[in-house]
């Protein structure tokens, strides 16, 4: 009873997030892409750097967290912030309750989130914005 109880009690603690990364031009996935992940409220934990799939998917479990933040490697966010702002941090439950979708100001695609999955559009960084970061 008790071994089914720290079972199950694991399960519903195991919190996987997907986060897509998504050309804002193209709406093609970025792949092959380094990403880190911090998760975390007051102590930020930051997890080994994940590499995207095919998909320009990269998952993890916040392990508990409330809010985690995404930093991609070699690509900028299409308006979700400019280049020297601090990191948003997304909330892990509004991501699994209805998924979030980043802004999108780099072209028309306008992808629809899903519960689950952060959609995290960008673009190619230039390299002026490269040597800044």
């Amino acid at each position: 009873m008790l071994l089914t109880v720290l079972v199950f009690s694991h399960i519903a603690l195991a919190q996987t997030v997907v986060v897509q990364l998504l050309n804002g031009r193209t709406g093609k996935p970025i792949v092959k892409h380094r990403v880190y992940i911090a998760c975390g409220d007051d102590r930020e934990t930051v997890l080994p750097p994940l590499l995207t799939n095919a998909l320009g998917e990269i998952q993890f479990d916040s392990a508990g967290a409330k809010a985690f933040q995404v930093s991609p490697v070699g690509v900028v966010s299409c308006g979700e912030q400019p280049v020297s702002a601090p990191i948003r941090r997304y909330s892990v439950e509004e991501v699994l309750r209805t998924g979030l979708r980043t802004q999108n100001n780099c072209g028309a695609f306008d992808p629809r989130p899903s519960p689950g999955r952060l959609l995290y559009v960008v673009r190619p960084a230039t390299w002026l914005e490269l040597l800044r970061n």
